[in-house]
């Protein structure tokens, strides 16, 4: 089943274009791989595409004004005068607190669950953003160059995951610089 439908997606930026007449569509089930140098509009493509930004030109179509996304973008959106603890208790209700918390156990924060998050390094508060995501249960996943500042471990952990969810049926559209192990198709912005 068709998730999203984009034609000719264009985007200005005084009167320069970024990118343009971009065409593609998502299906349950399917990954896009967004990919381009640095500057070349992965991440305001990734804006229009959740209608946080508005294209110049064309269109994007959700065959579900419902559907249920969990974003993680460029900045994890974590507070850094909060613990980790404190930050998934803000982030998750009761209910998805335990999974929330078994993902910081198995991304090795356990020890650094207490202290604030503004003394962890990038790649300890990463992991603790993408939690965000790991722990959720959306029908969509997209994801702003996920796999910087992340270990090898993580890494892989990271990709087998999203291998997964594709085969469970859920979508994942992401930009990176890193190309991922898992099946996507790609959509390469060139400037």
């Amino acid at each position: 089943m068709q998730l999203i439908s984009a034609q000719n997606i264009s985007y200005s930026i005084n009167e320069k274009k970024l990118f343009h007449n971009l065409s593609f569509n998502v299906n349950t089930g399917e990954g896009l791989y967004i990919k381009g140098s640095n500057g070349s509009g992965k991440s305001t493509l990734l804006r229009i595409i959740l209608g946080i930004t508005l294209p110049s030109k064309g269109k994007i179509h959700f065959c579900n004004e419902d559907l249920a996304i969990s974003y993680l973008g460029h900045k994890n959106a974590i507070k850094s005068y909060l613990s980790p603890i404190q930050n998934l208790e803000l982030i998750f209700n009761q209910s998805g607190r335990a999974l929330a918390f078994e993902w910081l156990h198995k991304l090795g924060l356990k020890n650094v669950q207490d202290e604030l998050t503004g003394n962890l390094s990038f790649g300890q508060q990463k992991k603790l953003a993408l939690i965000r995501v790991l722990a959720s249960s959306p029908k969509m996943i997209v994801l702003d160059e996920p796999f910087v500042g992340l270990d090898y471990a993580t890494n892989n952990l990271l990709n087998n995951f999203l291998e997964e969810k594709l085969r469970e049926d859920m979508s994942i559209i992401f930009t990176s610089h890193i190309q991922p192990t898992f099946e996507c198709k790609t959509l390469e912005i060139e400037r």
